[in-house]
């Protein structure tokens, strides 16, 4: 509780020096745990200047913030709200360490003020609009990404790829090889989020896809701000991309490996779209069997003139193969639609290309 309260005081006085900083602008506490009506109670009130205006922040504090934390806060702040004077303006405002970009558009949607440690700040008073739109703090946003890494973008990916179905934990578990809780503290983070819908409760709960856009369009912006993977080239004698993906396929299967082909020479095989292709990245497991496979396939090392690129993958569950076109396996279109987001010169135009011929969103 004592940690909760230093944090608390933190979002506060970030709050008050973030309004400091505005054309005439100055703030203050005027109290902590105020009770507001019969059975109410804020945070605090903040009473605040700006631009020679007055206003009073009605403030609710958490530690992150996602869709469904805020939309419960919301209603919270305008049950408040009813039983304030109305001789002043009073404004319902909204604090956290970070909050998600889907919650940041509800507290917008709603005119209902916030403020983050990563410095963005929205007051909409009548006289005195202010918006300061900044990026998650890395600290945080690392928090709101999990679940684009590991074992939970397993457990993610299947969501999307069986976007019409209900799922239950057990079910995805079995399907992914993920264990249940990993499995069920990603359907909560999915669900704070507001990205599916829900039925049921307790063991028998079952959680379908709300909007795929949604989802890829977050697992995106996740994707593009982190450093690609990295990229050991080699160079395999005499194969166009289509010929070389396929002798990839046979030393991958004589030396028992699981590889998956993505990127570009993925994408033109699941929706075409250039003329031709040189290069082909894939992922093989790591270890002994990538080395026999690399050996099979007489293939050099090289700094230059690269034909094939192995991503770096650090378990055989890193390589999953979502179907196989003319003798080759291909990662998903969206393991394949994400490489490419991360690719240089025409692979996000590819990338464009895939999303609407294969992701419907």
């Amino acid at each position: 509780m004592l940690k909760y309260e230093t944090e608390e005081r933190e979002l506060l006085d970030g709050l008050i020096g973030a309004i400091g900083t505005l054309p005439d602008g100055h703030a203050e506490i005027d109290g902590l745990e105020v009770a507001i009506g019969p059975r109410g109670r804020v945070d605090a009130l903040v009473d605040a200047q700006i631009g020679g205006q007055a206003v009073q922040l009605l403030v609710e504090t958490k530690r992150e913030a996602f869709p469904r934390d805020v939309r419960e806060t919301v209603w919270q702040l305008r049950n408040h709200l009813a039983h304030m004077p109305a001789d002043r303006e009073i404004l319902p405002f909204f604090i956290a360490r970070a909050i998600s970009p889907g919650a940041r558009d509800i507290l917008r949607e709603e005119r209902v003020g916030f403020y983050d440690l990563g410095g963005s700040l929205y007051i909409p008073a009548r006289h005195a609009f202010v918006y300061v739109d900044r990026p998650v703090p890395k600290k945080n946003a690392k928090s709101f990404g999990s679940m684009f890494q590991g074992q939970k973008a397993r457990v993610v990916q299947a969501v999307l790829d069986r976007r019409s179905e209900w799922l239950s934990v057990k079910e995805l578990a079995e399907s992914t090889e993920v264990s249940p809780a990993t499995v069920s503290a990603t359907l909560t983070e999915l669900e704070r989020r507001e990205w599916v819908d829900v039925e049921g409760a307790g063991p028998s709960k079952l959680r379908r896809l709300r909007s795929a856009k949604t989802l890829i369009d977050a697992w995106s912006s996740y994707s593009t701000d982190q450093k690609p993977p990295k990229l050991a080239r080699y160079y395999v004698p005499g194969n166009n991309a289509l010929e070389l993906a396929q002798q990839l396929d046979r030393a991958c299967r004589d030396a028992d490996a699981a590889y998956a082909v993505t990127a570009e020479a993925a994408a033109q095989l699941y929706a075409p779209y250039l003329s031709s292709i040189s290069q082909v990245k894939c992922r093989i497991e790591p270890g002994r069997r990538q080395e026999e496979a690399l050996e099979r396939l007489n293939a050099r090392p090289v700094s230059e003139g690269w034909n094939l690129g192995l991503l770096e993958t650090r378990a055989r569950g890193d390589v999953t193969v979502a179907e196989s076109i003319q003798d080759v396996r291909l990662a998903s279109p969206l393991q394949v639609y994400l490489d490419l987001l991360q690719g240089s010169g025409r692979s996000r135009e590819m990338a464009a290309h895939l999303r609407s011929e294969r992701l419907d969103a």
